[in-house]
């Protein structure tokens, strides 16, 4: 399982730059892999992007919320 905490070090890496300087160093082949990491990446986001808008979606048109009737109930007094 992916820990928020990993996520958060993966996105300093790119954002430090580091991701760039490893780039230069690798190989063709080791360049090649850290490509794919990246595709792999955005294609995980991708995949999250559609459950969380199905999820969404449902939730909005009011599916689902027999299984927990309080999530996104607005508190009575508000």
């Amino acid at each position: 399982m992916i820990t928020s905490d990993s996520i958060e070090e993966f996105r300093k890496y790119l954002v430090s730059g580091r991701w760039e300087e490893d780039f230069d160093y690798r190989t063709p082949d080791g360049q090649a892999e850290m490509l794919d990491m990246l595709e792999a990446l955005f294609d995980l986001c991708e995949t999250a992007d559609e459950i969380l808008t199905k999820k969404l979606y449902r939730n909005m048109r009011g599916e689902g919320s027999e299984k927990n009737p309080s999530v996104g109930a607005i508190p009575s007094g508000s």
